[in-house]
Formats: C-alpha cells, sequence, structure tokens
C-alpha cells in the first residue's frame, strides 16, 4: 500500500511542479485544481468500492484500494486536461486526441475503482455517437450507441453549420453559427456538449483557439462524472437479471448519468461568486485565472 501512495505523490508533485513559469494566481489555482481531482475522485473510487463490494470485504482497506486507484485515474484526467492548452499555444485543434485519449484513460480506472473491479477492467472512449468499451482482460470489444452524445448534437446543431472538416480533425462533433448558442445550462459564444462543440463564426484567429481549447476541456468535465454510473453498477446488473428487455436494451445503447449529475453541479455554480466549471476550464486550456467568474 506505501508503494501506490508513493505513486500518487509523486503524481502530485508532477502535477504541481507542471505550473512552473506562470504567475502565482495561477500556480496557486492549478495546483489546487491538481490536488482536487486526486483527492475527489479518489474518494468516488473508495467510496463506489465499499458500495460495490461484498459485505465480507465492506472495510478500511477495501476503501483504500478503491482509493488509490480513483487518485491514480484523477491523476492521469488531470495530466489530460493540462494538454487542452497545446490546442491555443500550438493553435492546433488536432491535439483534442490526445487530451480525450489520455482522459478517457483516467475516467475509466476511476470508473474502475468505483465499481471494485480490476485497475484495467474496462477502458472506454467516446467518439461521435459511439460508445467504445474495451476489455482487456477479455480481449473484448462492445461497441454501443451513446445516447447522450445524441442530446449534445441536437442542442448545438440546431441552426448550426455542420462542419465536416474541423469534425475529423478532433473526432468532435463542429458546428458553426452567425450566433450564440443556448441550452439548459446557459447561453454564450460557444458551447461544448458531450460530443459535440459549437462556436460563432466571428470567433477567429487567437480568438477561435482558445476559445475552442475550453470547449474541449469541458467535455473532458462531463466524462469525468462517470462515478455516477458507478455508485448504480449493482442497480444495473441487477435489472440486467431481472429485465430480458433491458438486458437487451444495454447492448446496444449506452445510458449514462453523466448529463444530470453535470447538470445539477453546473447549477448550483452558477449561484455562486465563481463558478468553478468556467473557472477549471479556462486554467487548464489557457493557463490563465478567469478573472470574469
Amino acid at each position: 500500500m506505501k508503494k501506490q501512495f508513493f505513486l500518487i505523490a509523486i503524481f502530485t508533485l508532477l502535477l504541481i511542479t507542471n505550473a512552473a513559469g506562470q504567475s502565482s494566481d495561477f500556480r496557486k489555482q492549478r495546483a489546487e485544481l491538481g490536488v482536487f481531482n486526486i483527492g475527489f475522485n479518489g474518494l468516488i473510487g473508495g467510496v463506489g468500492s465499499l458500495i460495490n463490494s461484498e459485505k465480507s470485504e465492506v472495510n478500511f482497506k477495501t476503501f483504500l484500494r478503491g482509493f488509490y486507484r480513483g487518485a491514480i485515474g484523477g491523476s492521469i484526467s488531470h495530466i489530460g486536461l493540462s494538454l487542452s492548452h497545446q490546442i491555443d499555444k500550438q493553435q492546433a485543434i488536432g491535439f483534442a486526441w490526445p487530451v480525450r485519449i489520455i482522459n478517457s484513460l483516467g475516467s475509466s480506472i476511476i470508473q474502475n475503482a468505483a465499481e471494485n473491479k480490476r485497475f484495467f477492467e474496462r477502458v472506454h472512449f467516446n467518439l461521435f455517437v459511439t460508445r467504445f468499451d474495451y476489455f482487456p482482460h477479455q480481449n473484448k470489444l462492445q461497441v454501443r450507441l451513446f445516447t447522450s452524445s445524441i442530446y449534445g448534437l441536437l442542442v448545438v446543431g440546431k441552426g448550426a453549420r455542420f462542419d465536416l472538416g474541423k469534425t475529423l480533425q478532433t473526432g468532435i462533433f463542429y458546428f458553426e453559427s452567425d450566433n450564440g448558442f443556448n441550452s439548459s445550462i446557459g447561453e454564450g459564444r460557444a458551447t461544448g456538449q458531450v460530443s459535440s462543440i459549437g462556436m460563432r463564426s466571428q470567433l477567429i484567429g487567437d480568438r477561435f483557439y482558445s476559445t475552442y481549447a475550453e470547449e474541449v476541456a469541458h467535455i473532458m468535465q462531463y466524462d469525468r462524472k462517470i462515478g455516477g454510473n458507478a455508485m448504480v453498477a449493482r442497480l444495473d446488473q441487477k435489472w440486467k437479471t431481472s429485465s430480458t428487455f433491458y438486458k437487451s436494451l444495454s447492448k446496444y445503447l449506452y445510458l449514462d448519468l453523466n448529463g444530470p449529475i453535470f447538470w445539477v453541479a453546473y447549477q448550483l455554480e452558477r449561484q455562486t461568486e465563481r463558478n468553478f466549471f468556467e473557472s477549471e476550464a479556462v486554467n487548464y486550456a489557457n493557463r490563465r485565472v478567469d478573472m470574469r467568474n
């Protein structure tokens, strides 16, 4: 167990020193975000592992095992989110690919920890309207319709122009509009919804890349809410056992709780002096402190 906590400490040190060379306010916020991502996802992994373990396994050792695995997953997700700045810095939206791949690896580890499963029991990746789940130990690939992405596609695509080129460059649906975008969590010049990004056509040059990077970070925030599904994993299995219809449906559709959880959390943050989700996205994507929130 000491080895695992030593590994987490190394991750934490790397995440904090990664902010060197920036303003003191930025470094402080980045360090706080690093600790939050490690600690919060550690708790998700620890609590989830207790919920999904047998009664004889409900003990502190089980919690610690889930905690350190969730914390490692949180560290990896943090690194993935940090890479979103390369979109802005290099002015290349193709960097969205490594951002999403690394973030998905971290989220997969968090979900496995919270479901009390092996470290790499399952690795997932969301691509357009598809959810890919790969099970390394079984060498099995499951492909399902990612239902939440349909919602994001409808919200962002309404009245906007689809851009196939930018979509293929990033693996994220891209739309452009002469007007702003509206959704259940607000309105603005750009929006990132599940697997889709929409931006005003007036955003060009540096503003385009900085805004696009921020919206990629928002999409990664959505994927990070994977803990909700893990908390109801037992209920999911119970329904699959008792309902043939639900079991058959689950083979082709991926139903997630990320959306409702993110929506509630975002609405709560909108009532505060500084919206955590907006501040976090700007810190990761643009490497600065968002003074607007």
